[in-house]
C-alpha cells in the first residue's frame, strides 16, 4: 500500500504569490505531483476541478498543469524552498472545500506523500518535453483520444482557448523561442505527435467565426462553450455568474438570431436588460468602426480623459477579482464589448468540437 498522509492544513494556510519575472534568487523550474490516496478521485465533478484550478493558477507561475481524477501535474517557476509546502497547502485547502461544500462528495481521502518536485532543465527543449509529458496525461490513461478535448489541462491555454489562461502566454512562448503567431499550432502538432494521441488532427480555423457574416449556432452549443472558455464550474447558463452571463450575452447576439427574450430564458434573468446589454454592444462596435478604433485604444482615451472620482469607483467595481489594470477599466455605465482574447477564445470553441467536450 501506498504511504499517505494530509498534506498541510486550512489553519495555516498562507497566500503563495506567483514570483515576479525578474527575481531569480532560489526560483526554479520545478514539476510536482499529487495524487490522492487508495484509489480516490476527487477530481471527478467540475465544481472540484473548477476550484482547485483556479487555485493553482492564483498562487503558482504556471508553465504546465493538468488536473486527473486521481492525480496533479503542475510545472511552474516557483521558490525551491517553499514549493513542496507551498503545493501542500493549496492541496489542504482544496480537501478542507471539498468537504466543507455541500455540492461535492464527502466522501474521506487523502492525498499520498507528496514526492520531491523534479528540477526541470531550463533550456527550451528539455522544458517543451515537460509541457507535452503533462498535456499527455489524458491520452495516456486512455481519457480521451485528443488532448485538446480534456477541458483542465493547459494544452487549452496554450492554443489560446481560454479567455484568461493561467499561463503567461507571451514571456514562456519567447522562452520556448516561438512567435505568438504561430505558438498554438506548433504546440498541439509538437503534443500530439505522440503515439498516444488516437486520433490527431490540427486546431480548427476559427476565421469564418471572426468575419463580418453572422454565423448562426444554436443556444445550446453556446451554454457548453461558454463555461469552457471561462472555465467556470457552472454546468447550465443559468448558473453562471455576472461575467459568464454577460459573455453569454453578447456571444449570443453575435452568433445566433434568437431574440433578446428567449436569451434571458436561457440565463434566468429579465429580457430587458439582456436587451440594453445587447444594444450597448452594438453602439461600441459601431462607435469602434467608425473611428477605428480598437477596443484596447477606446479604453485608452477613456482612462486619459477627465472624470471624478466616481467614475473611476464605477469602473474599479467592474473587477470582482481584485486584479484590476488598465485594460480592465471601462466608461462607467457602459457595457464592455467582447475584448480580442474572448472573441479568440469563443471563435476556437465553437469551430472545433473537442473544445465543447
Amino acid at each position: 500500500m501506498r504511504e499517505h498522509r494530509r498534506v498541510g492544513s486550512i489553519e495555516n494556510f498562507v497566500l503563495v504569490l506567483p514570483m515576479k519575472a525578474g527575481d531569480d534568487s532560489d526560483v526554479e523550474l520545478l514539476h510536482l505531483v499529487a495524487r490522492a490516496a487508495e484509489g480516490a478521485r476527487p477530481l471527478r465533478s467540475r465544481a472540484a476541478c473548477a476550484d482547485l484550478w483556479s487555485r493553482l493558477g492564483s498562487r503558482f507561475d504556471v508553465v504546465a498543469c493538468v488536473l486527473m481524477p486521481d492525480h496533479v501535474h503542475l510545472l511552474a517557476r516557483v521558490d525551491s524552498a517553499v514549493a513542496l509546502r507551498a503545493f501542500a497547502r493549496v492541496l489542504s485547502s482544496f480537501r478542507a472545500r471539498i468537504f466543507a461544500s455541500r455540492e461535492q462528495d464527502r466522501s474521506v481521502f487523502e492525498w499520498e506523500r507528496l514526492p520531491h518536485p523534479q528540477k526541470v532543465q531550463r533550456d527550451p527543449r528539455h522544458v517543451a518535453r515537460t509541457i507535452r509529458y503533462i498535456h499527455l496525461n489524458p491520452c495516456r490513461d486512455r481519457l480521451c483520444d485528443d488532448p485538446l478535448e480534456w477541458e483542465w489541462s493547459t494544452h487549452r491555454d496554450w492554443t489560446e482557448a481560454i479567455v484568461r489562461p493561467c499561463v503567461d502566454l507571451a514571456r514562456w512562448g519567447r522562452f520556448l523561442r516561438r512567435p505568438a503567431a504561430t505558438r498554438a499550432e506548433w504546440l498541439h502538432e509538437y503534443v500530439c505527435a505522440d503515439a498516444s494521441v488516437q486520433r490527431p488532427r490540427p486546431l480548427a480555423d476559427p476565421r469564418r467565426w471572426l468575419g463580418a457574416e453572422r454565423v448562426d449556432v444554436s443556444l445550446a452549443t453556446l451554454s457548453s462553450a461558454v463555461p469552457r472558455v471561462l472555465r467556470s464550474k457552472a454546468d447550465l447558463p443559468v448558473e453562471l455568474d455576472v461575467e459568464g452571463r454577460r459573455l453569454f450575452v453578447l456571444a449570443a447576439g453575435r452568433w445566433t438570431l434568437y431574440r433578446a427574450a428567449e436569451i434571458a430564458r436561457w440565463i434566468g434573468r429579465d429580457a430587458t436588460g439582456v436587451r440594453r446589454l445587447l444594444k450597448a454592444e452594438e453602439v461600441a462596435a459601431n462607435e469602434n468602426r467608425a473611428s477605428g478604433a480598437s477596443d484596447g485604444e477606446r479604453r485608452a482615451r477613456w482612462l486619459a480623459a477627465p472624470r471624478s472620482p466616481g467614475a473611476v469607483r464605477s469602473a474599479s467595481s467592474n473587477d470582482t477579482r481584485g486584479n484590476l489594470d488598465a485594460d480592465d477599466l471601462v466608461p462607467p455605465r457602459r457595457p464592455r464589448p467582447l475584448a480580442s482574447n474572448e472573441l479568440r477564445a469563443l471563435a476556437l470553441t465553437l469551430a472545433d468540437p473537442r473544445l465543447r467536450s
